[in-house]
């Protein structure tokens, strides 16, 4: 097989990294097809970890510069793990993060990472949106997709009915007109649903009926925040105490 640089239509993608590629084989070691390392990545410590792990799992691989200039001929890679693309569905009695309609693929990938520190696995992805399996995301994230459960619906509503009933659950939508964060009560023994809206128009109105709305409180001085910068302080706020060190 012939590896090509990705396109979305693919049946298969890349990890492009020393670590994000030993998530991906510690995480999903079924769904690799192989390793590409260059020759400088021989004497690099995680390059030399990844081997060791690929050989325990019966994963191959092979030493070649031209496959993976090829492959990411703007990127200097010690290695790059080809994947046959995969498919989950959420946990219905897991917490979740939805994304409605993401556009950036760096925003995603740091999302995904962002969720996985926080003990979040479940994430909900409103088409259209970013690729999830482009390597740009993969990359972002660090690997940390390969660790979470990940599903794309055409729409809110085709979320909603995917979720089963016997499952208390509340839902947080990020609005600029919500109320204010730290106000929000989180229910015991019920799960949560935190949904942000695209990085350009956030989310219409339809979501104010949706749940509790919230808004993270800052100064006037920017009218919003980041996208990456609010899931991050909303998925800390709604897991703060879940941690000791």
């Amino acid at each position: 097989m012939r590896l090509k640089p990705y396109r979305k239509d693919f049946t298969y993608s890349y990890s492009c990294g020393v670590f994000p590629t030993i998530e991906l084989i510690t995480s999903r070691p079924e769904e690799v097809i192989k390793l590409i390392i260059t020759e400088k990545g021989l004497s690099n410590s995680g390059v030399l970890k990844l081997m060791t792990i690929a050989e325990e799992k019966n994963i191959p691989y092979v030493i070649d510069n031209k496959t993976a200039e090829r492959l990411y001929p703007k990127e200097n890679s010690y290695a790059i793990g080809a994947f046959r693309k995969y498919t989950c569905t959420l946990r219905s009695d897991k917490n979740h993060i939805v994304l409605v309609n993401p556009s950036d693929k760096g925003n995603l990938g740091t999302i995904l990472r962002t969720l996985t520190a926080f003990g979040i696995e479940d994430i909900a992805i409103i088409t259209p949106a970013a690729d999830i399996y482009d390597p740009k995301v993969i990359r972002a994230s660090m690997g940390a997709v390969f660790k979470t459960r990940f599903q794309m619906f055409a729409s809110f509503e085709e979320y909603l009915n995917s979720l089963a009933d016997t499952v208390q659950r509340d839902y947080y939508p990020f609005m600029l007109n919500g109320q204010p964060l730290e106000t929000a009560q989180k229910q015991p023994g019920n799960v949560f649903s935190l949904i942000f809206g695209n990085e350009a128009s956030g989310l219409d109105d339809s979501f104010l009926s949706v749940g509790t709305p919230v808004r993270i409180m800052h100064l006037d001085t920017v009218d919003s925040l980041n996208l990456t910068i609010a899931a991050a302080i909303g998925i800390y706020n709604f897991t703060q105490g879940a941690f000791q060190k």
